[in-house]
């Protein structure tokens, strides 16, 4: 055959290879606008590419919010011919209000639309007496109702876009709901009457596809919810009792499990996936705050469940859990179908083992779970739940709802609603389903999921700030922190403190070593200066002169003191108490068990021969953080032997006792030093995200902060710093700070012994 010839064939295989290609691997966007919208695409053009339809607040796309890229220039579902475009949001019709008025009467309401709401004589109103049809398609405020009074239970109501079967309100009288055409129910279908004056379940609301749930809703549900699963009863701190109020209480000693579970089906996009798996990231550190130590199972699922942790794993808990998750990557396990009935399967084989071990009686268990709630293999995952549901109830009677939680967090671009609706926990005035208008805004939210205005009573509990300097912001992050003013004569001096119970400020006793005290001022956050209920406690064994004739000018053993304030402090996320060794609250914020003795605890804390620790330093009016090592072991030897290098020390083995930790110098890497005003402040271990202050500032060989330009100067070879040791002045701490019988006007610490 001709060269030509051959040249010519090969030309039109190749392009005919191309155009194959070409078809296959893209999709054209022509004609995929939307007006008074915009799309974004997740993978360009390819093959499994997602075109999202963005529509402007208060309105959604129509008639599709997604379609998929199946190649060969098809998208499913099909475009429509007539184009896409936003229209406005409408909220279900609320004119359903039994015994009573709504006005006005109209054939839709859409975005900004309000209604009022009034009863018929002789029925009491309850709920919101007007209400605006908001952007995401819901009303404002609670469900108008008229009660006449005569029932056992108070009328529950009829949720916009509903009706209700059953007029009965006695015990065990039934009502049951449904919704008008067009619109899915969420929520309990059927509600009973209880002897105790409640309904069953959870209210149903009737809600179109396009609706969602805001940041500030899932935020107000699901972190009231899952603070009551984390808090403990019996804490040694309380804030006027919000939170035993409020609460489901877990007995001290009782156990959390955790189970996460991530949709990895073909319907989950990699962009969906990354944001399910940042948000559990988000959580388990969130839940590092609290007392509660929870055993974690994290399983992905498509067809097949993958155990990315076992629950029964001695690594099932927050750390080696978080190393695992951070080595998942987005990718189909066994196919791309979707088996929501199997991985509920292997929770419930999980909890069966549990109970025949008899380790069931004191846990509650708590399923979050990341899907869209499609399914197309192994039918429907209800009749699992409702195993799991039963197991939960033949261990604790009638009260097993408590102790079982089933949230579920929509992903992607469409979900299956009704489906997640059969599967999630439903309790009165909680939410377990939540469904984001935009699932990239989840993991921020999950960051600060938890409000820790709400668990005031967590001793040292610090907040990252993601950023934020503004001055508020900033106090989050040492909320412990006090400054001390002393006046004598004219000279003025100042010390730093820590706040380690509401009444009571601990720091240095040098700071009060003249007799002759005109005025000490204490400044908690940006509160006026607090007054004091009586001079400063001084140590008793405190003398800074004892050791004059041995070659120490100035001996600074059991250099500590209390500051007793006149009134307690107002807690709040800005101020709060720091943790304090050898408390009941220190242990549990160690991560340890509450049988746990001092010693233990100091062994465990400080058991290396170097332990990082901080300390807050104040320069020209700002905070900062400083990072050093505490030399222990075979390094505290060298450390504490530079104390000859200070003024007027001989014999460092008569100026540093064992009271003293012993910082600073360049052994390890070169560390950040304190300064002459830093004195008193608090030594502290940052144990997840709890501070424990294991020291009180006390002295140093040398002060390099004077005359130095610079907030944070760093340490040479042979400067070091001597602090207190905390676990050695548990006495002092006990007298003045644990139980007494005749002292009843402040809240005391519980220490161990």
């Amino acid at each position: 055959m001709r060269p030509e010839i051959l040249t010519l064939i090969y030309s039109l295989i190749l392009c005919l290879v191309c155009t194959v290609s070409s078809g296959v691997s893209v999709c054209s966007t022509d004609g995929m606008s939307i007006r008074g919208g915009e799309y974004s695409l997740s993978n360009g053009s390819n093959v499994g590419s997602e075109l999202l339809y963005h529509c402007p607040d208060g309105y959604y796309p129509y008639p599709k919010r997604m379609h998929r890229c199946l190649g060969h220039n098809r998208w499913s579902p099909s475009p429509s011919r007539r184009g896409s475009e936003c229209r406005v949001m409408t909220c279900p019709d609320p004119s359903e209000l039994r015994n009573g008025e709504v006005s006005p009467g109209l054939l839709r309401y859409v975005v900004g639309d309000q209604t009022t709401y009034e009863c018929h004589d002789g029925y009491a109103f309850a709920g919101s007496a007007s209400r605006v049809c908001q952007s995401n398609g819901k009303w404002s405020g609670d469900t108008p109702i008229c009660d006449h009074g005569s029932g056992h239970c108070r009328d529950p109501g009829v949720p916009p876009g509903a009706k209700r079967n059953g007029n009965m309100l006695d015990i065990g009288d039934r009502v049951t709901y449904e919704c008008s055409l067009g619109l899915m129910l969420l929520g309990s279908k059927e509600r009973i009457c209880l002897e105790g004056g409640d309904w069953s379940g959870t209210e149903p609301v009737c809600y179109s596809k396009n609706y969602y749930d805001t940041p500030e809703e899932v935020s107000k549900y699901f972190s009231t919810s899952l603070e009551n699963r984390l808090a403990i009863s019996g804490l040694d701190d309380n804030t006027d009792g919000q939170q035993v109020q409020r609460s489901i209480q877990m007995r001290q000693g009782g156990k959390l499990h955790i189970y996460i579970a991530l949709d990895n089906s073909g319907s989950i996009s990699r962009d969906n996936f990354t944001v399910a798996k940042n948000c559990v990231t988000a959580l388990i550190n969130q839940i590092s705050f609290f007392e509660v130590i929870p055993r974690y199972g994290i399983l992905s699922f498509a067809s097949e469940v993958n155990e990315i942790v076992d629950i029964f794993s001695p690594s099932s808990h927050s750390d080696m859990v978080l190393q695992n998750l951070n080595n998942v990557t987005y990718g189909k396990l066994n196919g791309t179908g979707s088996n929501l009935s199997k991985v509920f399967k292997k929770i419930h084989e999980k909890m069966a083992v549990f109970k025949e071990r008899n380790e069931l009686e004191d846990t509650q268990q708590a399923i979050i779970m990341f899907t869209d709630g499609k399914t197309n293999m192994g039918g429907s995952a209800e009749p699992t739940v409702i195993r799991i549901r039963n197991l939960m109830e033949e261990i604790h009677g009638k009260d097993w709802q408590k102790y079982l939680d089933i949230y579920v967090f929509g992903v992607g671009a469409e979900m299956n609603e009704e489906e997640i609706n059969k599967l999630v926990s439903k309790k009165s005035s909680e939410k377990h389903f939540y469904k984001l208008r935009d699932d990239t805004k989840l993991t921020s939210l999950f960051k600060m999921i938890i409000d820790e205005s709400n668990s005031v009573n967590l001793c040292g509990l610090s907040w990252d700030r993601d950023g934020d300097d503004s001055t508020t912001s900033k106090r989050q992050e040492y909320p412990w922190v006090v400054t001390i003013s002393v006046l004598v004569g004219n000279e003025h001096s100042s010390c730093m403190g820590a706040l380690v119970t509401p009444r009571f400020v601990l720091t240095a006793a040098h700071c009060f070593r003249e007799k002759q005290i005109d005025m000490i001022k204490v400044k908690v956050s940006d509160q006026e200066d607090m007054t004091l209920e009586q001079k400063p406690i001084i140590h008793p064994e405190y003398d800074v002169f004892k050791k004059k004739d041995k070659g120490v000018s100035e001996f600074y053993d059991y250099d500590v003191a209390l500051l007793k304030l006149n009134s307690d402090v107002k807690r709040s996320k800005y101020i709060r108490p720091i943790c304090i060794p050898c408390t009941v609250s220190s242990i549990r914020a160690s991560g340890l068990h509450t049988s746990t003795t001092c010693k233990a605890q100091e062994e465990f804390l400080l058991n290396q021969n170097s332990v990082p620790a901080r300390f807050m330093s104040e320069w020209k009016g700002q905070m900062y953080e400083k990072d050093v090592q505490i030399k222990l072991k075979e390094k505290r030897e060298s450390c504490i032997k530079d104390a000859e290098e200070a003024e007027g020390i001989k014999n460092y083995k008569e100026a540093v006792t064992k009271n003293f930790l012993c910082t600073g110098g360049t052994d390890d890497k070169v560390e950040d030093i304190a300064c002459k005003g830093d004195s008193g402040g608090a030594l502290y271990l940052k144990n997840l995200k709890r501070r424990i202050q294991v020291g009180v500032i006390s002295w140093g060989v040398k002060d390099l902060c004077m005359g130095n330009n610079i907030p944070k100067p760093l340490s040479t070879a042979t400067t070091r710093d001597y602090h207190i040791n905390l676990f050695r002045m548990q006495k002092f701490l006990k007298e003045h700070l644990g139980e007494k019988k005749n002292e009843t006007n402040y809240e005391p610490l519980k220490f161990v012994d």
